[in-house]
Parts: C-alpha cells; structure tokens; sequence
C-alpha cells in the first residue's frame, strides 16, 4: 500500500486514534511516520486497533484487533507504503530514481551486478532498482551483518527481479518491482 503525502502533520494524526507504536525511535510528528500509520489505519478501519512492536533486530511486526502481521514499512521523499500479511514474512523498499545513486554505487555493486550494468540502458534506473532491491532483501532477512557488496547479488536482466542471499548457502528469492513517479518500489513476500 502506498501512500502520496499530500496531508499535514495535524490531518494524518486524525487517523491514528487507535495506533500504539512506542519503540519507534522516528519522530511521532514525521510526516513519513505518520504517513504510513495512516496506511494501516485506514486499511484495517480507523477503530481496529493496532500496535506495532519490533523485535530485537528492529524489524517491525504488528497486532491488528489481537491478530499477528508481519510488517515493512518504507518511504521516501512525499511517498510512505507499508505492506503486511498474517501468513508470509514481506519486505518493500522505495527509492527515488536519482543521479546521485552513482555516487555510492561502489559500495554496494559487486562484480556479477557490474557485469549486468554493461548492458543497462539506463544505468541510473538500474543502479536505483539494484539498490532498492538490496534494501529489500536486507529487511526480509531481518538481521543485521548483511554486507550489500560480499552477501548479495541482485539479478535484473531476468524475466523477474531475482535476489540472492550469500551470507552462507546461496538462497535464491523472487521479487518485484514497480515504476510510480520516478520512485522504484521493490517488494517480496515468502
């Protein structure tokens, strides 16, 4: 679910009557923050009642009326999305399509992605969308000590985006991409 910010600090608090999420370390007045709550909110009905908690590696999960989710939440510049499900771990990025990703590119491509960017006929769409989706994979393992250079690699010349975790044993994922508004969104569930 993505949510345009279009509202005021005063207007997206209206949505949040019944929202609990005291680990946060974001400023409650955020207007990503309260962006994406409003998301939830208003999905599961301004009176369901929600809480967010996060575990010890900060991941966000919530309870909705008592019932379990697992929980992403992303944003970027006037855009915040949340995706959740009772049943599959998930994970989202968004990232806005940007120069300036060049700049850092060094260290979070590695050899097998260069190769790839040979071919790219856009390498800023491309080096945005490897990003993004390296962010991604680094929520849905939910741990910290993930190097995005050495433990990853991010297949996009296929079919559909691919992502591999190398940490230890090579583990495959598929995963999604979408184009809104010069914003990459990367998503996965499983």
């Amino acid at each position: 679910m993505v949510w345009k910010i279009t509202e005021d600090a005063e207007t997206l608090n209206k949505y949040l009557d019944h929202l609990t999420d005291a680990q946060t370390t974001t400023p409650k007045h955020s207007l990503h923050w309260l962006a994406s709550r409003a998301a939830i909110t208003t999905h599961f009905g301004l009176d369901a009642v929600v809480i967010i908690n996060k575990d010890i590696y900060n991941r966000p999960s919530m309870l909705v009326d008592g019932e379990k989710y697992h929980l992403s939440i992303t944003h970027s510049s006037n855009y915040a999305a949340v995706m959740f499900s009772k049943f599959r771990n998930v994970a989202l990025d968004l990232e806005k399509v940007d120069e300036r990703v060049g700049r850092v590119a060094h260290k979070f491509i590695n050899g097998a992605e260069e190769e790839m960017l040979l071919q790219s006929k856009n390498i800023i769409h491309d080096q945005t969308l490897i990003w993004s989706a390296k962010e991604t994979l680094y929520k849905f393992y939910g741990q910290k000590e993930l190097d995005f250079k050495k433990h990853m690699t991010i297949f996009t010349q296929q079919p559909q985006l691919r992502g591999c975790l190398h940490k230890t044993t090579p583990i495959f994922y598929d995963m999604n991409d979408e184009l809104l508004d010069g914003f990459i969104l990367t998503y996965m569930s499983e």
